[in-house]
């Protein structure tokens, strides 16, 4: 039942430069040519999102639809690539969260909309997470935030082992804010645990009540280097070695 997953997922790996988030932005670009309401285009980006999933409803299980939805909803192979390339301490942070981003987005959130709804819902994702980086779509990021909340966790649970065993440590600073991010911006306690295994700050960026401030997490040793992004690296591809790992018992039983 799992061949055509891992099938799926091999080729994505070896067609790491398809790069499906310039894809889309180049539809949504010229997309708002065309439509000058954001509100509108995200309504007609859902309409045509839900006609898409009724399409792929009706399509029945079988290792080739497997292996399509695979190389469509799985995207981390190039986050290598697209990270060390830079190395400057200004994009130090925004690395961080790109790494996160493919983790969850590109990989643990499609396979877990895989196993609870099946492979269309998992392509939708995909869809709506692809477009959702234009931030102007605001009603798309929320639905993708809320999407990502569980898998998120599932992260979460992997990283906090790593941290104990690498610091001997029980706890974590969120200062306060857990559960708001959770429900909020899910993947940035992914974030802030990545920053406290690596020992350094993660810095966020937060408005409300009409005040823009900046809030930082973890254990500054003024260690900003690719060094960092490397090992954290090595942990998300470790992560999803084991997450792909679960998920082929899971279709197998």
């Amino acid at each position: 039942m799992g061949i055509g997953y891992i099938i799926g997922c091999l080729f994505s790996i070896l067609l790491w430069r398809v790069d499906r988030q310039r894809i889309f932005n180049f539809i949504n670009v010229k997309s708002k040519d065309k439509i000058n309401n954001i509100y509108v285009l995200q309504f007609l980006y859902l309409f045509l999102i839900f006609i898409i999933y009724l399409g792929l409803v009706f399509i029945k299980n079988n290792q080739v639809y497997n292996a399509i939805t695979a190389f469509i909803v799985i995207d981390i192979s190039n986050t290598e690539r697209k990270n060390l390339k830079n190395n400057e301490k200004k994009y130090f942070y925004d690395t961080i969260s790109s790494i996160t981003r493919a983790l969850i987005c590109g990989f643990i959130t499609p396979l877990f909309l895989i196993i609870m709804f099946g492979n269309g819902l998992a392509i939708v994702f995909t869809i709506l997470y692809n477009l959702s980086a234009d931030e102007d779509l605001n009603l798309l990021g929320f639905i993708v935030s809320i999407a990502n909340i569980i898998p998120s966790i599932i992260a979460e649970v992997f990283l906090y082992i790593i941290y104990v065993f690498r610091k001997r440590n029980l706890k974590i600073k969120f200062k306060g804010d857990y559960i708001s991010n959770l429900f909020i911006v899910p993947l940035l306690n992914v974030d802030i645990l990545a920053a406290f295994i690596e020992s350094v700050n993660f810095y966020s960026y937060h408005n409300g009540n009409n005040m823009h401030y900046l809030k930082y997490y973890g254990d500054y040793n003024n260690k900003i280097d690719n060094v960092c992004i490397k090992d954290y690296l090595s942990i998300s591809y470790s992560i999803c070695f084991l997450v792909f790992i679960v998920f082929l018992v899971i279709q197998l039983i």
